[in-house]
């Protein structure tokens, strides 16, 4: 017994490890990296020149920090001041509260990093708890977390003041909420979901694609509820259901509405680029933008260490998913060449992550895939499911009806690491064989190692 102690202590330890590398990973990123390093649609922030507006996330804070109210104006004429307020709101208020300490406005306005740092660790903190709520070991968890605390896309959040980084949180906790009400479907735990998913269409609007997968689990409660005791046992569920919709639908959707009433904005509005830009897409076949690119160009452009092939959607969530759209024109041979190590490497887990989430979400193969002890709930498939597909289908109707090369970043699905990844530590914990295990831990070993690197490039190179 001591020494099986000894081993769930130190599986424990290594998670524990993980975190606190992640963590610390994201504090250096911080350290190193200004409020215009690798951000997106921010615009400009300048305490010092007054009550201008000016267009993007920042210029959005600095509005809400020196006026204290919603803008008294059509949002759609200003660029992104269309999004909801929450994060920018609460930057506002940071800034008023650090602005009672830092009298240098060049230092204050870099203090906005400290919002979507503190998420960025809350993120972590979200993601374990996904993770223990499933069975699985702590070696297992411990291989989980050190993908989610070096991925590069998780590391970049962590700087990003703009509200990226505090959706996703709130879309992990619905998730977490969501998985919770499934195994004690209560009151509160209706509250929590309804709280999560209100509050993150109040930070930004795709957050709501999550009512899907939450209704799916709603939907199966209520049937499997009724299946073993009747409509006298799934009415229990209906005064739940009315309390969630009672709370979410006002929380989230007020900001729209009152844009809507005021300024005839619709609902779902959504700046868009000219034709003319040079990012637009729309003039690629469909075949080459959401199926393959042409593989002459791709074998060229890895050939001659370049990303390029940015029209289509597959190459742009694995360039995106780990370098942002990080400019790489002026670097030199070597970064060129880690930054396709990096995407590789990347691509490599992604796809090992999709077989894996086909394999024991979808087909239902291996242990975790049939009934019995260390099996997934079916809710939690359900939510898995439907979440990664839901999210996934959003997207790339986003990407169809907005043909730009930003509308195919992958910082708009983040969501889809949770998912497959999940799998893939099953995968990885029940492999029989111990040279795929070993080959596995050392793809992630690799790829920690060269995001680390990567990172040490963005902030010192």
């Amino acid at each position: 017994m001591s020494a099986i102690r000894r081993s769930r202590r130190k599986e424990t330890c290594g998670v524990r490890l993980a975190v606190l590398a992640g963590c610390l990973m994201r504090l250096f990123y911080v350290i190193f990296s200004t409020i215009y390093d690798r951000q997106y649609d921010i615009g400009m922030i300048d305490l010092d020149a007054g009550h201008t507006v000016t267009g993007g996330h920042l210029a959005y804070i600095q509005y809400l920090f020196e006026n204290g109210h919603l803008p008294d104006f059509d949002p759609t004429t200003v660029y992104q001041f269309n999004h909801p307020p929450l994060h920018h709101a609460i930057s506002a208020l940071w800034l008023k509260f650090a602005s009672l300490f830092l009298k240098d406005t060049a230092v204050l306005e870099e203090s906005l990093q400290a919002v979507p740092f503190v998420c960025s660790l809350l993120i972590l903190a979200v993601l374990l708890r996904i993770v223990r709520r499933f069975p699985v070991e702590e070696k297992t968890v411990c291989f989980l977390m050190t993908l989610f605390a070096f991925h590069p896309a998780l590391v970049l959040l962590s700087g990003s003041v703009n509200n990226d980084c505090m959706s996703l949180l709130l879309t992990l906790l619905c998730v977490d909420a969501a998985m919770a009400w499934s195994r004690r479907p209560g009151a509160g735990n209706a509250v929590r979901i309804a709280l999560a998913i209100g509050f993150g269409m109040m930070a930004k609007q795709n957050v709501a694609e999550m009512a899907f997968p939450i209704a799916f689990v709603f939907s199966y409660e209520l049937i499997r509820r009724w299946r073993e005791g009747g409509l006298s046992k799934a009415k229990e569920l209906f005064g739940q259901f009315a309390l969630f919709g009672v709370i979410s639908i006002p929380l989230g959707m007020w900001f729209y509405v009152r844009n809507m009433i005021l300024y005839k904005m619709p609902l779902v509005w959504i700046y868009t680029l000219p034709e003319d830009s040079w990012q637009y897409t729309g003039d690629v076949s469909v075949i080459h933008r959401f199926l393959w690119p042409v593989p002459s160009e791709m074998v060229d452009n890895l050939l001659h260490f370049r990303l390029g092939c940015g029209y289509n959607v597959w190459m742009q969530i694995i360039r995106t998913s780990v370098l942002g759209e990080w400019d790489m024109a002026d670097v030199g041979r070597g970064v060129k060449a880690l930054a396709v190590l990096l995407m590789l490497t990347g691509a490599a887990l992604a796809a090992a992550a999709f077989v894996s989430f086909l394999s024991v979400f979808v087909f239902r193969i291996g242990r975790a895939g049939k009934a019995g002890r260390g099996a997934i709930l079916t809710a939690d498939r359900i939510l898995f499911v439907s979440g990664y597909f839901v999210n996934l289908l959003f997207y790339l109707k986003f990407a169809y009806d907005y043909p730009q090369e930003c509308s195919m970043h992958f910082r708009y699905i983040e969501i889809e690491l949770l998912f497959p990844a999940v799998a893939l530590g099953f995968v990885w914990q029940n492999c029989g064989r111990k040279w795929a295990k070993c080959a596995l831990a050392a793809l992630l070993a690799a790829f920690c190692a060269l995001s680390a690197a990567m990172t040490a490039v963005w902030c010192l190179g």
